[in-house]
């Protein structure tokens, strides 16, 4: 009981020092606009207002809320330009709504404040907010202009695709007319140098000699064949446009549907 009694009167206490803080740390934080800063000169106040200059010096930085710098002003001195550098000092707060802590002096006739750290000039949550929002515009729009030039590349690849399997398409069309013209060149040349022997009818064709039968090779043509070994016996026909051509004695030649020898069965190799 009697360590309750105690509790109570204790908690009273410790509630006055707490609202004393506060109370303190509200009175501390007088806002005023830099217009009436000159009515507040030797006392602890925050003023807010926008920085319309900035004027730097070797000895000093001059931020003013008045464009000719004549009425109040920020002042960063040069012991403080380390944590408050010059160009940092334009960068950040040229232009910007911002409050300044600190005690109004009068200097030259006009009131000023003077900024020791980062902490006593900073920012309003309207500027904060605002230079947020920029950001968040600038990333948004700098995303939109990374997808459209990615779309641009995507479509232009699309177009080298195309392109090139149109050039494909054409070469493959001109090899093509290129192999039709030499088979059409060598049978040509074949029926000017010796016309093919008569056709056989199924009758037993002389053996060709064993030379010649060495000199057939895959790849040739219906014609060069026929120039080295003659006519075959008889020819069959298979799906596609393939032939087979049969010799006698077991020997036939297989021809593609280009007309062009494929396998060979009972020729001696080379």
């Amino acid at each position: 009981m009697r360590f309750r009694r105690v509790k109570r009167r204790v908690r009273p206490f410790w509630l006055g020092c707490a609202l004393s803080v506060v109370a303190a740390s509200l009175a501390a934080e007088t806002i005023i606009s830099w217009e009436e800063a000159e009515k507040h000169v030797g006392e602890e106040v925050v003023v807010e207002g926008r920085i319309l200059g900035v004027r730097c010096s070797q000895l000093a930085c001059l931020l003013g809320f008045d464009p000719t710098l004549n009425r109040f002003t920020a002042v960063v001195q040069a012991q403080s330009f380390k944590d408050l550098p010059p160009e940092k000092l334009e960068r950040t707060y040229s232009g910007k709504q911002v409050r300044v802590r600190g005690k109004v002096i009068e200097n030259e006739r006009k009131p000023e404040i003077v900024v020791h750290s980062p902490s006593d000039i900073i920012l309003t949550v309207g500027e904060r907010r605002r230079e947020r929002d920029e950001k968040e515009s600038r990333r948004a729009q700098a995303e939109a202009e990374s997808l459209e030039r990615l779309a641009t590349v995507v479509d232009r690849l699309a177009d080298v695709t195309e392109h090139l399997a149109a050039a494909q398409e054409r070469m493959e069309t001109a090899v093509t007319q290129l192999e039709q013209r030499e088979a059409a060149i060598a049978a040509a040349q074949v029926s000017q140098a010796a016309p093919p022997p008569p056709a056989s009818y199924g009758e037993p064709q002389p053996r060709p000699a064993y030379e010649s039968l060495r000199t057939v090779k895959r790849g040739m043509t219906q014609a060069e064949v026929r120039r080295l070994v003659g006519d075959p016996i008889y020819v069959e026909s298979s799906g596609g446009g393939w032939t087979t051509w049969a010799y006698g004695y077991g020997r036939t030649i297989s021809f593609d549907a280009r007309g062009r020898a494929t396998a060979l069965v009972g020729f001696p190799p080379p």
